[in-house]
């Protein structure tokens, strides 16, 4: 230890005498000369060092949890329970402010002669009591023949009412339709009458005047919930046509839980029709009480279809009908599911429904209800990826008195009104029927929904499904590529309808009219739509609707080919 101090002792006194010389020997401020040597081939280098590695000790392995016991004490506390007060949240809610209009005006022209005005007028104050008027006029003052000699016009006037309870509200109304049509459907083959005159343009003005007023329950998902509702209908046209109908229905609904539910719907409908022809009272009365079962994704449904009617038919076994109706649906998952039906019911016809159906029906000999004996259906229905949906199906459907349209035809080359249309009824119809649907959404830009159905047809005592298409197809597309702005494009096809013509027999110079008749293949039917409306503001709006764009001769009913290229546009306004 002292030979190392004096080591450092010796040392540091050299360096001093050292520094001391120097500083005597240099003068202040004056510049000597150096020299540097740098060698840039000297390596340095460290001795290498083993590294030590040690394992980490091996801690001991913890024993089994071992079972305590505690010993717990009571310790009772005289403290008094906390009063709590609940308070209203006192936060401010700012609901969105809705401008409701009462009144709305539409209205545009159109070629053809073709003025449009609707106009409604609804009540939006929050009472117990609320009620709306609608007004809805088209005609068409130009038609495909002869101009005005094919005119047509519809109006229609409504009146809607609801008053509420805390349990039911009580609704009823009042409407007028008139519908005016131009038989304008000439044969080429047989232009004029015995008199010499064609009776083809003579006009028809279809009216009716309907009346009703019912209750409902207004809490649908509680235990039992109700609705009844009474009617009464009057029809006539400019002929000999008169119809009068009183209508009673009545339904009630029963859910002792959640899974099972119970219905029983009754209805009750007495009509009394005048034609050219016959005078009649006709009733229908009929009882459907059904039971609906859920378990999770399984549907289940059980009843019976009770009919009493008291059609006029030849040969008829009795005026009771009783069918089952069985319903299930099972969706295994959001993708796919299937569903299936087995029925029968009874299809209550009238000349309001008839001339609905086609407007240029004249006189008819007898009208019957449809008898449909039995339907069986299958299908497969689902969704995928939330947007696609579709559903496919095949059914086959026995029906009796099923009815059909056909040309006003006589014997002898005589024709006293061939634009006029009558009623045949085939005894024993069994109906294949494919369809298929297909539904796309991409949010609210775009929406595709479209069907395709195919039907066969076997008859007994008719030689053809007389104006009834062997497939349908319908698709309609909505685009919403701005805001406020709304185009619609529809495209409706129709094909294989077969119409009655002459009796070939009548044309040979016999005087029978029993057939066989001539079968006359109508074109297939294009119906191209194109509809679009512009909000210019919230208030004000335009419109353009194009129909019939690719010009077809379409023909749904015989001898009545349809108008060409069809366009309308207006405008409309709330208030």
């Amino acid at each position: 230890m002292m030979k190392l101090a004096k080591t450092i002792l010796l040392t540091g006194i050299i360096g001093l005498t050292s520094g001391w010389a120097m500083a005597q020997t240099q003068q202040r401020g004056a510049v000597t000369d150096q020299e540097f040597v740098i060698r840039k081939d000297r390596v340095l280098t460290v001795p290498v060092q083993p590294r030590i590695y040690e394992k980490l000790p091996v801690l001991p392995k913890p024993s089994g949890l071992n079972e305590y016991t505690y010993m717990v004490s009571s310790y009772p506390l005289n403290i008094k329970p906390l009063d709590l007060k609940a308070e209203p949240s006192q936060k401010v809610y700012t609901p969105e402010r809705l401008d409701l209009y009462p009144g709305y005006i539409r209205a545009g022209y159109g070629n053809f002669a073709s003025p449009l005005l609707e106009a409604r007028y609804m009540g939006t104050e929050i009472s117990d009591f609320n009620y709306s008027l609608q007004l809805n006029h088209q005609s068409f003052g130009k038609g495909p023949v002869l101009g005005e000699e094919s005119k047509e016009a519809h109006t229609n006037l409504g009146f809607d009412g609801s008053y509420f309870t805390d349990l039911f509200e009580v609704f009823g109304g009042v409407s007028w339709n008139q519908d005016s049509y131009r038989f304008y459907g000439e044969d080429p083959n047989f232009l004029v009458d015995e008199n010499g005159m064609f009776a083809g343009f003579d006009g028809n003005v279809l009216q009716a005047v309907e009346v009703k007023a019912g209750i409902r329950e207004l809490e649908k998902v509680g235990p039992f919930s109700y609705e009844g509702q009474l009617s009464f209908r009057n029809f006539n046209d400019s002929y000999l046509v008169k119809e009068n109908q009183i209508g009673v229905e009545v339904s009630g609904t029963v859910r002792p839980n959640d899974d099972w539910a119970g219905r029983v719907g009754l209805s009750y409908f007495t009509t009394k029709p005048q034609d050219l022809n016959y005078s009649e009272n006709r009733t229908y009365f009929a009882i459907r009480p059904t039971v609906s079962y859920k378990y999770e994704a399984f549907n289940f449904t059980a009843g019976l279809n009770l009919v009493s009617e008291n059609d006029l038919l030849e040969n008829k076994s009795s005026d009771f009908h009783v069918f089952p109706v069985l319903k299930a649906n099972y969706q295994f998952a959001e993708e796919f599911g299937f569903f299936g039906e087995f029925s029968g019911d009874v299809q209550r016809n009238t000349y309001y429904s008839f001339v609905n159906e086609n407007p240029f029906l004249g006189p008819s000999d007898q009208l019957l209800n449809t008898v449909q004996n039995y339907k069986i259906e299958a299908g497969i229905i689902g969704q995928f990826q939330g947007a696609f949906s579709y559903r496919a199906a095949a059914n086959v459907s026995r029906y009796n008195q099923m009815h059909f349209f056909v040309n006003n035809y006589t014997n002898n080359l005589v024709t006293t009104d061939s634009a006029r249309f009558s009623l045949v009824y085939d005894d024993k119809t069994t109906v294949y029927n494919i369809n298929a649907e297909l539904g796309y959404k991409f949010s609210d830009i775009y929406s595709l929904n479209g069907r395709l159905d195919l039907y066969q047809y076997d008859l007994s005592t008719q030689a053809e499904a007389w104006h009834r298409p062997v497939w349908e197809m319908r698709v309609n597309n909505q685009l919403t590529p701005i805001d406020r702005l709304i185009v619609q494009a529809n495209l409706n096809l129709m094909g294989g309808v077969k119409a009655r013509g002459h009796d070939l027999n009548d044309i040979l110079g016999q005087e029978t009219s029993t057939g066989p008749f001539e079968v006359v293949k109508l074109n297939t039917i294009a119906d191209l739509q194109l509809k679009a409306d512009y909000g210019i503001t919230d208030r004000i709006s335009i419109f353009a609707e194009g129909n019939n764009l690719l010009n077809g001769k379409n023909m749904r009913w015989l001898n009545y080919p349809v108008r060409g290229i069809q366009f309308i546009g207006g405008a409309s306004f709330k208030f």
